[in-house]
């Protein structure tokens, strides 16, 4: 007869191998822990409770020794954060950083870096309930960095939230900066530091960074340029400016005395420190109430500089290189097209729809029937053209409109290519 197993009972367990920990088994504390090199380490800790924690906490980190897979918080603020010093965007990484390690502390205090699993980024936007869907996108993104570090570091053979998505993030600005507006807001800064700051902004769409960081020696004749170190890609910045901009850009020089490294828009009472964003957003809220503007950022005027310029015919190429942008697919972005800027494009569609027409204006007039678009006859899944021979016109076919997509093409066409016939215009054979 078999002797009776004896059962062992829990005490710690490794949060990462729920296999191994500190188990009691007839009042005798073992350690059993399987490591991730393999093999199987067991350790009989005697009967006492707290000696027998201690050991174990002191055979854990000898095991671990940190390095091999380190408390995740610890790694973000002892090793990752530290790397991040260089970056312009330095106090955003340490913020994001603040938000993620406050998380950890209350949830997962003894979560390691091997531990981290899809679940973590979910219980990290959920942990934050008020946040937007940008700061919940930052603090995932910032997780993720610090694992691609750790990959980077040999700890880590894969980025176990790379295949986590972003929430979803309308980036497009539904409230555009207009003259009248940029105007207002201007006019109320008048009394204070901030408005010839607005102005420059407004007129040669530098970034609030490079503005308020602008010196004399950027400063060359009639144009801007900015050092790669001081620019967000790392490349010159030369834009060109107006007369306009470089008679307000010269009054602000002569008061620095001809040094040129001095700043051109110092915070007030400093002649060598230059305004801090945060002050520079503050005095653009107060403006923004003076003026009766709401719903637009500072950042705003960036856009509204591209918007002007595309009003005044310039394409998305120039006005990217005009802000400085290493590709033009983001230059969309910048631009906003009024909705009465484009009706001209409809009354000269409309106009020559009317012209196709023989001048109709209803079709009401003079009992005159109703006009229908017909399209071509479609032979192997082209439109084929065909004349007739009595008139040398264009025919019709003789079977039904497709669908509304047909005069939607149509109209695309036509807009797109005054002269191109793609579809006939007229009256049905049959009436």
């Amino acid at each position: 007869m078999s002797k009776p197993r004896k059962t062992r009972k829990a005490v710690r367990l490794l949060p990462h191998k729920h296999t191994s920990g500190l188990f009691v088994r007839d009042g005798e504390y073992i350690a059993d822990i399987k490591p991730d090199t393999g093999g199987r380490i067991i350790r009989k800790l005697g009967f006492e409770h707290d000696r027998a924690l201690k050991l174990w906490d002191d055979l854990v980190s000898e095991l671990s020794d940190d390095g091999d897979n380190p408390l995740l918080t610890t790694f973000l603020t002892g090793t990752f954060l530290p790397g991040q010093t260089h970056l312009k965007s330095y106090r955003y990484s340490a913020s994001r950083v603040a938000a993620i390690t406050s998380f950890l502390s209350d949830r997962y205090p003894d979560v390691r870096i091997a531990d981290i699993r899809r679940h973590h980024a979910d219980a990290l936007r959920d942990y934050y309930p008020g946040a937007s869907s940008r700061t919940c996108n930052g603090n995932l993104q910032k997780l993720k960095q610090a694992l691609n570090y750790a990959m980077d570091m040999g700890l880590l053979d894969a980025n176990p939230l790379a295949r986590v998505k972003m929430l979803h993030l309308d980036n497009r600005r539904m409230v555009a900066l207009s003259m009248v507006d940029f105007a207002r807001i201007v006019d109320a800064a008048y009394s204070t530091d901030a408005h010839d700051l607005f102005l420059i902004m407004g007129l040669t769409g530098l970034r609030p960074s490079n503005v308020r960081l602008l010196t004399v020696r950027e400063c060359v004749g009639d144009t801007i340029q900015i050092r790669p170190e001081k620019m967000k890609g790392s490349r010159w910045g030369i834009v060109p400016i107006s007369e306009y901009v470089g008679s307000l850009l010269a009054a602000r020089a002569v008061a620095t005395d001809g040094d040129p490294e001095a700043l051109l828009f110092p915070a007030r009472g400093s002649g060598d420190v230059p305004k801090e964003a945060r002050n520079i957003r503050r005095s653009w809220k107060t403006s923004m109430q003076r003026a009766g503007v709401t719903g637009v950022r500072v950042y705003d005027l960036r856009y509204f500089f591209a918007s002007q310029l595309a009003k005044q015919g310039a394409n998305e190429q120039q006005i990217g290189r005009l802000l400085c942008h290493a590709g033009h697919s983001v230059t969309s972005r910048y631009v906003h097209q009024d909705i009465e800027d484009l009706r001209h494009f409809v009354e000269e569609h409309g106009e020559r729809v009317r012209a196709a027409l023989g001048g109709e204006t209803s079709i009401l007039d003079d009992g005159a029937p109703a006009i229908r678009v017909w399209p071509h006859r479609w032979t192997s899944g082209s439109p084929a053209r065909r004349r007739d021979n009595a008139s040398g016109a264009l025919g019709h076919s003789s079977g039904p409109m497709r669908g509304p997509w047909d005069l939607r093409r149509f109209n695309t066409s036509q807009t797109a290519k005054p002269d191109a016939t793609t579809y006939s215009i007229g009256r049905h054979p049959c009436h």
